[in-house]
């Protein structure tokens, strides 16, 4: 799904030493030096690791919270979705960058109200419980309104300006800033650039190019970035176009409707076996052992082909795709060896999860539970998506003699799965019903009844 463009200044690339980086458009010779390309490098793989990471932290929060849980399913359907129609890993992991200017800019001000509830606790709340009435306490009470004022206004201007890590602790990085910034332009005036020249040249021809290329302070510096918009006279206009594309672009609404109509359809092909299975729990006698017996019968099958009846139909997007078992075992037929060993993944990934389930932890760190969710159901979402993607680049299926036998390998996985997801009702915080709660094809939440 195509993103619509977000406003520059909120995803502009984050640089913890502005005073140190040059333009985007390189030297006026040409290309940047090898040297800034190196440091690009490491700043680019910095941003998309802390951008992966914030996916996992939103993506886990969003799990655990009623109705958004269909966001964090949808997101992990498009990976593997993406992956099926063709595309790279690199592509599947959507939104990265624009997670990782979330992620910064909820650090930012989670560590600028750190102070804030220091002062609170540690001094007005200390003298509120002496004398609420004090001269001392209306003191304390005062600073610590004018300390949240100002914290509010740091907060607001590093968000305005664009949200980059360093807006946020601006007065401390300005006078190493301005000392760089100040230190180029010397470098780069008219006497002493020859000399850099002469001497560093050799190392790369725009070397000296690009440390000379000095950015004006209206593109680092607070103060100077908020006087700029301000004279612009489309200061209230530029933030609220600002935030509302950059909202729009998260495209919450493809994804939230992606998960829940996922949901849906997986929800239908689970229910028969879950039902039997969880009936065989429930019942007594014959009744409880044909329960399991058709139970067992009908969950392999259905644990065989839903990961890839979900990954064919976040490749085509329709509702109708989960009814086409089909072309998802003519896919299979293609790539028996990939499929396969995707889905021995995806129970090897899941096995440690339903070791965590054996006790309901206190509502307020499920979060941290439901990172270790995410943080495994995102490697199954690849496996299945780059299997489907080999069978649906394979124009024929191999030999039948080879080929059964082959597909046949994936029978124990499955049962492997109904002998875990059985064994879960006695050791699982919900018993029989747990096993509705299957984050391997549901929601990547430990518990969401």
């Amino acid at each position: 799904m195509n993103s619509l463009p977000t406003h520059a200044s909120i995803v502009a690339e984050i640089d913890l030493e502005p005073a140190l980086a040059a333009d985007s458009g390189g030297s006026a010779s040409g290309g940047r030096s090898w040297v800034f390309r190196f440091f690009d490098f490491i700043r680019i793989t910095i941003e998309n690791g802390l951008g992966i990471a914030s996916i996992i932290f939103c993506t886990a929060i969003a799990a655990n919270i009623p109705i958004a849980q269909f966001l964090s399913f949808g997101y992990l359907l498009e990976v593997s979705g993406r992956l099926a129609r063709g595309e790279t890993i690199k592509d599947s992991l959507v939104g990265v960058s624009k997670a990782f200017r979330i992620g910064v800019v909820l650090l930012g001000t989670w560590l600028l109200l750190i102070p804030v509830r220091f002062f609170s606790d540690a001094f007005w709340y200390e003298a509120y419980l002496i004398d609420p009435a004090s001269d001392q306490t209306r003191l304390m009470r005062f600073l610590q309104v004018l300390f949240i004022g100002l914290t509010l206004l740091q907060i607001g201007a590093a968000w305005v300006c664009g949200g980059k890590f360093r807006y946020f602790f601006w007065q401390l990085v300005a006078p190493f800033s301005f000392g760089v910034w100040l230190f180029r332009k010397l470098l780069g005036s008219g006497f002493t650039r020859p000399i850099l020249n002469f001497f560093f040249k050799w190392i790369s021809p725009n070397l000296v190019n690009d440390f000379c290329n000095v950015q004006p302070p209206t593109d680092w510096f607070v103060p100077a970035i908020l006087w700029k918009k301000l004279r612009s006279g489309s200061f209230y206009t530029e933030i609220r176009d600002g935030l509302w594309n950059f909202v729009f672009s998260l495209n919450l609404w493809h994804y939230f409707k992606l998960g829940f109509v996922g949901f849906v359809g997986s929800a239908i092909w689970l229910a028969l076996p879950t039902v039997l299975l969880i009936g065989a729990t429930r019942l007594a006698g014959g009744s409880a052992i044909l329960c399991a017996v058709f139970g067992v019968v009908t969950a392999i099958p259905v644990f065989v082909i839903l990961l890839y009846q979900q990954t064919h139909f976040a490749r085509e997007q329709k509702f109708s795709s989960f009814w086409q078992p089909g072309v998802v075992l003519a896919n299979f037929r293609r790539a028996p060896i990939a499929h396969v060993v995707a889905l021995l993944l995806v129970l090897i990934f899941a096995i440690p999860l339903f070791i965590l389930k054996i006790e309901q932890i206190p509502v307020e760190l499920l979060w941290l539970l439901s990172i270790v969710f995410v943080l495994f159901s995102w490697p199954s979402r690849i496996v299945t998506g780059l299997a489907y993607r080999r069978g649906t680049r394979k124009t024929a299926s191999g030999r039948w003699w080879i080929r059964w036998p082959e597909m046949t390998m994936a029978i124990p996985i499955a049962a492997s799965f109904v002998l875990i997801l059985s064994l879960t009702r006695y050791v699982s915080w919900h018993g029989a019903f747990s096993m509705i709660e299957n984050h391997v094809f549901l929601l990547p939440a430990p518990f969401w009844l």
